[in-house]
């Protein structure tokens, strides 16, 4: 039980420190990766994967055919998605952070009308006594 244990430990370790659930798994071998799209499965999270011909389409969300025992395929997949990732973040953050500047200054502005509306009740008071 203990060496199923440090086993799963070795390969789950990192998932335990994560800050939140992932919103997206990328898979080469399916068959070798089975367990993480089992818990990718439980979980929820929308799996993308190179399918050979030797592989299982079962719960995957957007199967990609391809070789998945060549190196050179497998550099390939990664550059594709490493790029699509960055083009992402180019475009993403600024949208994010147009949303938390809204945001932060929707809250300030509500802070003033809370100021002004205290400031216009107390001087009501003031004039009633």
């Amino acid at each position: 039980m203990s060496v199923l244990r440090d086993k799963l430990q070795r390969s789950l370790g990192g998932i335990a420190e994560m800050k939140k659930v992932p919103d997206l798994v990328f898979v080469i071998d399916t068959n070798y990766e089975s367990l993480a799209i089992k818990e990718s499965i439980k979980l929820g999270i929308p799996i993308i994967a190179i399918l050979d011909t030797n592989s299982d389409p079962e719960g995957i969300d957007f199967p990609i055919p391809g070789n998945d025992d060549a190196r050179r395929s497998i550099d390939l997949y990664c550059s594709l998605i490493k790029e699509t990732i960055e083009n992402a973040k180019k475009t993403s953050p600024q949208k994010t952070d147009e949303k938390i500047v809204k945001k932060e200054d929707s809250k300030k502005e509500k802070k003033k009308i809370d100021k002004i509306t205290e400031n216009k009740d107390s001087e009501k008071k003031s004039k009633l006594n």
